[in-house]
């Protein structure tokens, strides 16, 4: 995961000449951005590693999410001042959450189709079939 992580930033930097100060002024954040949108991939691809060919895309949804988490913690900073609790509020009945923090609940509330913005069709191609069998089948095999 590591290597996969140095390759999507060394990607990142050429689509984004901003990536080392913005690592800088919010640091943890381009990694944890990658981490997210890599499990995301590995979850939607039902596979337990990312493609070498996907890389590139991959540091582009990358940078869409730090686009859009940036301009998010900044309207966060302009309207309040308590941007660190990762909860703002947990309803029971209802079973709503609503999260304080604008990185955290941009990546927990956000569909696929949002998130990969437009790679979906993509990325379909490299998504592997989950078979779902019985121990036992109807016929006694198993």
């Amino acid at each position: 995961m590591d290597e996969l992580n140095a390759k999507i930033k060394g990607y990142l930097r050429i689509v984004n000449k901003n990536v080392d100060v913005i690592e800088q002024d919010n640091e943890g954040l381009i990694d944890f951005v990658i981490g997210e949108v890599a499990d995301r991939v590995m979850l939607y691809l039902n596979s337990e590693r990312i493609p070498s060919k996907l890389e590139r895309v991959l540091a582009n949804i990358v940078n869409t999410g730090l686009t859009r988490c940036l301009k998010a913690i900044e309207m966060t900073k302009e309207g309040t001042t308590d941007v660190d609790r990762a909860i703002a509020s947990v309803s029971d009945n209802g079973q709503s959450i609503s999260y304080a923090n604008e990185v955290t609940r941009y990546f927990t509330t956000a569909s696929d189709d949002e998130l990969f913005t437009g790679f979906t069709a993509l990325l379909s191609r490299y998504r592997r079939v989950k078979v779902v069998y019985p121990t036992h089948n109807e016929n006694g095999n198993g």
